[in-house]
């Protein structure tokens, strides 16, 4: 079993006690597969139609903060502080259940990157469901799964069980993805939460990659053209580039 958990602030980060810590004032368990026809008790938790009419949990803070996630990759969308969105999704997103989304927080697993499956694995373009729900003194904290399937084990024969937490405050918002293997084999996966946040890049430039290689993947991904960095990076519109020490 293996446990990933990160913490995002909008000011200083802060210390964000264990739920198990606090006072639980109401918690319910549901499950809700890509559907939006269960309901939900919890206080600050309601699964509603999105876009493309893939369900999503909405989540509402007692603080004023709210958060959404998709169940179709387990992917938060949208995060928001004093009516504030901190999170970035691309304008050309597309919510079809088949594609993964572009943007938010999107899910890398069993694979980070290219390698011997499809980039960045397969658990941002399943359907996770949400199994239990609860409220911690007016913050809302959902957790969702997602097991093997065929479509998983056509690419990674193992069975697993992830359960991705996600907790709700007045100004941060905290993920805990804890794997279990339920194979009867061990296996090894990396993982990670490919953020996209919502920022101003005027002024911004980055320093310190003269003499790296790179890989332009602008204009096509599939076959990125090979170069050396320059002066560095600065004056940003579109780009999408590697840079290789």
């Amino acid at each position: 079993m293996a446990t990933l958990s990160m913490t995002w602030s909008p000011s200083l980060p802060t210390f964000t006690p264990s739920t198990s810590e606090l006072r639980r004032l109401n918690r319910h368990s549901v499950m809700a597969s890509a559907s939006v026809n269960k309901e939900i008790s919890t206080l600050g938790v309601r699964v509603a139609p999105g876009e493309g009419n893939l369900p999503k949990v909405v989540m509402t803070s007692a603080h004023g903060s709210e958060a959404e996630i998709y169940l179709f990759g387990g992917c938060i969308t949208s995060w928001k502080v004093s009516s504030k969105d901190l999170l970035f999704v691309r304008p050309d997103a597309v919510f079809n259940g088949k594609k993964p989304i572009s943007g938010g927080v999107p899910h890398c697993f069993p694979q980070f990157g290219p390698g011997p499956m499809q980039q960045h694995g397969f658990a941002r373009n399943m359907n996770w469901s949400l199994v239990d729900s609860e409220n911690v003194e007016g913050n809302p904290v959902i957790t969702l799964e997602l097991k093997d399937a065929s479509y998983s084990r056509s690419m990674w024969d193992f069975s697993f069980k992830a359960l991705y937490k996600i907790i709700l405050d007045a100004k941060s918002l905290s993920t805990e993805l804890m794997i279990t293997n339920t194979d009867s084999k061990p296996f090894s996966f990396s993982t990670a939460l490919h953020t996209y946040f919502h920022a101003s890049i005027t002024g911004v430039s980055v320093k310190g990659l003269k003499g790296c290689k790179t890989l332009n993947k602008d204009p096509d991904p599939t076959n990125p053209l090979e170069g050396k960095e320059g002066k560095g990076i600065g004056h940003f519109s579109w780009i999408c580039r590697l840079c290789i020490p």
